[in-house]
């Protein structure tokens, strides 16, 4: 059997909607007057069990003695412990319990009952859609929600947003559609009545990539210039 010779029409990027979860360079705070200001406290006492061994017994503890806080990770090899507005009282418990050198206590604005119920309002799918977002996290060490979209999506999405959540809980996290391109490739067919491309990736050999456009995808070219789907000819 032959094989059809197609003519490559076009080397662009293609991205549409989806969800990433890569960090991007182009991080921004929710609001620049609002930055949660996070130190950290090395905790002493009389304490003798290694909270590495037990991190969900750490959390169980926080929560059985209401010590508000906003959750735990690990940094530098030390379990570091959120806490909202420290108490004397909260420092002394931890330090009663888990030994010295092996925690730290971290002070933050937020607790993580409070950013996961922010999380919580953008948990619709409908919406997740409607927004064009890529996706949404709860980021323990800066104290925030992170919320990734592009650049695209910005203008309309951020209103949106910030009627529903304090945008003091917000780091945006805003990716440049020619920075985080979902497929780079070349156009092999065009597919009129679908209004789908198909496309052959950059480092195959045999294209295989259908892109199936919404109101959400975009499309750039080499040089950056966005491209429609009706700017496509045959």
């Amino acid at each position: 059997m032959m094989r059809r010779t197609i003519i490559v029409l076009a080397v662009i990027l293609l991205t549409g909607c989806g969800r990433q979860t890569e960090p991007s360079r182009n991080a921004q705070g929710g609001d620049a007057n609002h930055t949660v200001q996070v130190t950290e406290h090395e905790a002493s006492g009389s304490g003798t069990i290694d909270p590495l061994s037990e991190p969900g017994g750490v959390r169980s503890f926080l929560h059985d003695n209401q010590i508000p806080n906003g959750d735990i990770y690990l940094k530098d090899g030390l379990l570091n412990i959120n806490l909202v507005k420290p108490t004397e009282r909260g420092e002394r418990l931890l330090a009663g319990r888990y030994k010295t050198g092996t925690y730290r206590t971290v002070r933050v604005t937020h607790s993580i009952a409070e950013l996961q119920a922010a999380q919580d309002k953008l948990g619709n799918p409908e919406l997740f859609g409607r927004l064009n977002l890529y996706s949404t996290d709860i980021d323990v060490i800066k104290n925030k929600i992170s919320i990734t979209m592009p650049d695209s999506s910005e203008a309309d999405a951020k209103p949106a947003i910030e009627k529903w959540i304090d945008p003091r809980l917000i780091d945006y996290d805003i990716q440049k559609l020619s920075e985080k391109p979902n497929v780079v490739g070349s156009i092999m067919k065009i597919d009129n009545e679908s209004h789908r491309i198909l496309v052959l990736e950059d480092g195959k050999t045999e294209p295989s990539y259908w892109f199936s456009f919404n109101k959400h995808s975009e499309m750039v070219d080499g040089t950056g210039g966005s491209i429609t789907f009706d700017d496509l000819k045959e």
